[in-house]
């Protein structure tokens, strides 16, 4: 019991020197260089441009925009375009489609909106590229996109920060 209280304690006085070295940091109004870091790190950890395999396909979410405003929109939300590489590494064609992808953002999914959407039926060994086109709600830059297609058992997500626009 002794050892437990001074392993508590031990922690405790950690605890604070760590929370009092933090207050001790820059307190001017512009972001300190942590801030900046971990922000940039946030961005590094998006899965935009990172490659997911299924038993067929190799799969590359390589951009996403903002293609409609939430003003726009009559209803409110935003419409993202993710464009999509494809490959095909079976020894058979492939069908893939945008609508094959599902966009998840809490306990709600998003499935492909209006817009000229990606469709192919791809060779084997060949690479297709093509864009799909969702429609979310306007408060969210982060959802994870699901490669869910209902004719087979693929599977694949990615966790997907939607650039700021700049203006």
């Amino acid at each position: 019991m002794k050892k437990l209280t001074k392993i508590t304690n031990t922690a405790a006085i950690l605890t604070c020197s760590a929370l009092l070295l933090a207050g001790c940091g820059n307190t001017s109004d512009s972001p300190s260089q942590a801030t900046k870091q971990t922000e940039t790190k946030k961005q590094d950890q998006a899965d935009l441009h990172k490659m997911k395999s299924t038993k067929q396909l190799e799969i590359t979410p390589t951009k996403i925009s903002n293609e409609v405003s939430p003003e726009e929109n009559k209803k409110g939300n935003k419409i993202v375009k993710i464009h999509y590489k494809i490959k095909n590494k079976s020894d058979k064609d492939f069908t893939v489609a945008a609508n094959d992808f599902i966009i998840n953002i809490g306990e709600n999914y998003y499935y492909m909106g209006s817009g000229i959407n990606y469709a192919d039926a791809i060779k084997p060994g060949a690479t297709s590229e093509g864009d799909g086109y969702y429609e979310i709600p306007k408060d969210y830059n982060e959802f994870k996109l699901m490669y869910q297609p209902l004719s087979n058992e693929e599977r694949a997500a990615w966790d997907i920060i939607v650039p700021q626009d700049k203006k």
